[in-house]
């Protein structure tokens, strides 16, 4: 079973994500916190995506994906609530989608969403559960 970490700091979310994704085959590691999440991806070799919100309280997103990628390179899919202006405009996000985002194993999704494209963005990163 494909192993996905979430990193959200919205419980309800977090529940959302891990019913869905689940639903459809993949194993789900949630946690609010950032730390947690990272030592995940760490020490299991199982992991192959992790989801990570943005604008979280302890490390946003993007700190979080800087301190993983030092030691391991996993697909990333930015789940966000942050409209499209920011992430498209943001000198950090544009900066970050010149020098690491288009190699194709980072993707972005904007709340709400519907889960038939929670499900294709997840499989253009990992593949269908299961393969």
């Amino acid at each position: 079973m494909k192993k996905i970490v979430s990193i959200d700091d919205e419980p309800m979310m977090l529940k959302c994500l891990e019913k869905a994704l689940h639903g459809q085959g993949y194993e789900l590691f949630i946690t609010s916190d950032p730390d947690e999440g990272i030592k995940v991806i760490k020490e299991d070799p199982n992991v192959c995506l992790a989801l990570l919100d943005i604008k979280m309280p302890k490390k946003n997103g993007f700190d979080i994906y800087k301190e993983f990628r030092q030691f391991r390179k996993i697909p990333v899919l930015f789940v966000t609530a942050y409209p499209k202006s920011f992430t498209a405009s943001s000198e950090e996000v544009v900066e970050m989608w010149k020098k690491e985002f288009m190699d194709g194993t980072t993707d972005i999704i904007y709340k709400p969403f519907d889960l038939s494209t929670l499900y294709e963005k997840v499989e253009a990163l990992i593949g269908k559960a299961g393969e």
